[in-house]
């Protein structure tokens, strides 16, 4: 809906022009003031394609539009019985480069569709175990159900991606979804079962019947090109008409050019990609194995770990089974068994570390990694290497015996029934090498992690447990230090929704102990506030922030808040931002919690905030954030 549009309905919704007394603004809501709250039609508010919520708070009629709040007021005071006016701001900021922008884009796509698909791979798992031992028989009504359980998301996988690529793509979501449908329809089936080439169209020009149920790059480059053609009809089409041309004229020209063209080519790209990793796998499966299990490390560390990912779902939809799948889930056993060798080194050195790495290696051993490799791994070169060599026998060992697994599955002891099938021998033998050979390495070597650990900085040791390193790895992990002094506070427990339920981005709150606000990072100032209660910055890396001072605290009209800075500025970590007086707030009967958060948090992958230590500091990290 555009602003001027959803201003338009806002303001027949609140009871006209002559029921508004007075109207602000924040940086997150448009705060109407009303003579008669009755005559506010809060629910139609609601419902509104752009409003994000409605609140009743402090004698204010609050409308949620998130961060397009001000070009809305601006179509509201166009009004002329709202006489009121403000500029916004505009941001800038640094380009990405293309392969980070197209690592991302697979990383994001892939990684909503995940839980799903990991759900089905495990029932998968168990399933053929059940078999394998003989506890269920093979066909049986049982074993349909089961397996139409864990089969749903794998043959309509298409479908999956089509929501997660439009929300990447900015687009309709549904529009996505009947891109895909057509890419499942039925008579695809029916020419594939009897053997036809393609539909013909026009002479020679056809579309081929080809099998996208479990394909990964057909429907992502469907939907992104579906997303520009849409764009434009809905720019071009006047809005009366729009509803309905826009989605006919789009279906009319995505759907033919993209099962002739795009998805045969998206089809047989991925095709080539599985089938060109299996020849370099089976002409030196020792080599191959090791290789991958290895690095496997360095592509989590990198993020790359995620497009790694597109070619193992490649490799399930084309054979049916992934032997890279097998050689990383022997890296993952690697990477928990470091944090516990480690726990047996330090535990009468360090106590802090020991009780760090034994939480990491419980995780790790479950199939989660990070806390062990960022929090410990990266820190001891010994485990760092002994992580790796563990890991490429292990994935060699995997690979010589043919090992896979069959279905997409969080690597973990207990997804071992995935693993079930031909080669199962190489898992029985290369995940116990793994993690005794990295166990091994760690403890011949224990002197020199003993001295490693000496030079390490522990006095923060929680924070460890969340993604933290800093040599060669800033252009995948992004730091933001707490803009105040004080105790943590996570957004949920907050009185406010907007930040409790995330609507604005991920973040963190702090109870101040200190009147001093502190730029996060390094950056420019893109949003300060008339009010000074809040202030906006893009950071060098692109992160956009926002410093929201208090909770209503905008009904202060600036009192105790002085700022220090003015819009465009250019600011570095640490340099203060705004002061202000928190126990004079407090006197007011003001909530002060100092509310940080990224805004542009669907960009990311993930962020990762520390509500480990209760009192942070201006210097210390509280938010980690992974491209």
């Amino acid at each position: 809906m555009k602003n001027e549009e959803l201003a338009k309905l806002i303001l027949e919704n609140v009871g006209g022009a002559k029921n508004i007394k007075n109207l602000t603004h924040c940086v997150t809501r448009l705060r109407f003031t009303l003579y008669d709250d009755k005559k506010a039609n809060k629910k139609t508010i609601e419902n509104l394609d752009g409003v994000l919520g409605v609140q009743e708070q402090g004698g204010q009629f609050q409308v949620i539009v998130g961060s397009k709040v001000n070009k809305v007021y601006q179509e509201l005071i166009g009004n002329p019985q709202l006489a009121l006016s403000e500029d916004g701001p505009k941001e800038t900021g640094k380009k990405k480069s293309v392969i980070s922008n197209i690592l991302e884009t697979i990383s994001s796509i892939l990684i909503p569709s995940l839980p799903p698909v990991i759900g089905g791979g495990m029932i998968k798992g168990f399933l053929f175990m059940f078999w394998e031992f003989g506890w269920i028989e093979w066909g049986s009504d049982i074993f349909n159900l089961l397996n139409i359980i864990s089969d749903g998301m794998f043959y309509f996988y298409p479908f999956l991606l089509a929501v997660s690529a439009a929300k990447r793509f900015k687009t309709n979501p549904y529009m996505a979804l009947a891109i895909a449908g057509s890419m499942m329809h039925p008579t695809i089936y029916e020419g594939i079962n009897a053997g036809l080439k393609s539909l013909k169209v026009i002479g020679s020009i056809g579309v081929p019947y080809l099998d996208y149920n479990s394909s990964v790059i057909p429907i992502i480059l469907s939907v992104w090109v579906m997303s520009y053609v849409y764009r434009f009809f809905e720019k071009k089409i006047p809005d009366i008409v729009s509803v309905i041309f826009t989605p006919m004229l789009t279906l009319v020209i995505v759907i033919p050019v993209c099962m002739i063209m795009i998805c045969p080519l998206g089809y047989y790209i991925g095709e080539y990609i599985a089938q060109g990793v299996q020849v370099l796998i089976d002409f030196s499966p020792i080599v191959a194995g090791f290789v991958i299990g290895a690095i496997r490390p360095f592509t989590v560390l990198t993020g790359t770990h995620h497009a790694v990912r597109a070619i193992v779902s490649q490799q399930l939809a084309t054979y049916g089974y992934t032997t890279i799948g097998a050689m990383n889930y022997m890296s993952t056993m690697a990477q928990a068994a470091a944090p516990l060798a480690i726990y047996f080194v330090l535990r009468k050195h360090n106590e802090k570390m020991k009780n760090l790495s034994l939480s990491a290696a419980v995780s790790g051993f479950l199939g989660v990694t990070e806390p062990g490799l960022y929090g410990i791994i990266v820190k001891y070169k010994v485990a760092f290497i002994a992580t790796m060599i563990g890991g490429g026998i292990g994935g060699a060992i995997s690979s010589v015996f043919g090992s896979a697994e069959y279905a997409m599955v969080m690597s973990s002891l207990i997804t071992i029934p995935a693993t079930f099938g031909n080669g199962f021998m190489g898992i029985i033998i290369g995940l116990p090498a793994s993690i005794i050979i990295t166990m091994a390495i760690i403890f011949v070597f224990k002197n020199k992690v003993i001295e490693e650990d000496q030079g390490v900085d522990t006095s923060k040791a929680e924070e460890m447990i969340k993604p933290k390193i800093s040599v060669n790895m800033d252009d995948k992990l992004l730091k933001l230090n707490a803009p105040t002094k004080g105790e943590i506070c996570a957004l949920q427990d907050l009185s406010d929704e907007t930040f409790a339920k995330e609507m604005m981005g991920k973040g963190i709150a702090i109870l101040p102990q200190d009147n001093q606000i502190c730029a996060p990072a390094d950056g420019i100032i893109t949003a300060l506030f008339p009010t000074k209660h809040a202030i906006g910055m893009k950071t060098k890396d692109g992160l956009e922030v926002l410093i929201h001072i208090g909770i209503d605290t905008v009904n202060l009209n600036g009192k105790y808040f002085e700022a220090k800075v003015n819009i465009g500025d250019t600011v570095v970590q640490g340099q203060t931002l705004i002061v202000f007086d928190y126990q004079k707030v407090a006197e007011e009967h003001y909530d002060t919690h100092v509310i940080m958060v990224i805004t542009n948090s669907d960009d990311y992958l993930d962020i990762f905030s520390n509500q480990k230590i209760k009192t942070v500091t201006k210097d210390m990290d509280i938010l980690t954030v992974i491209q």
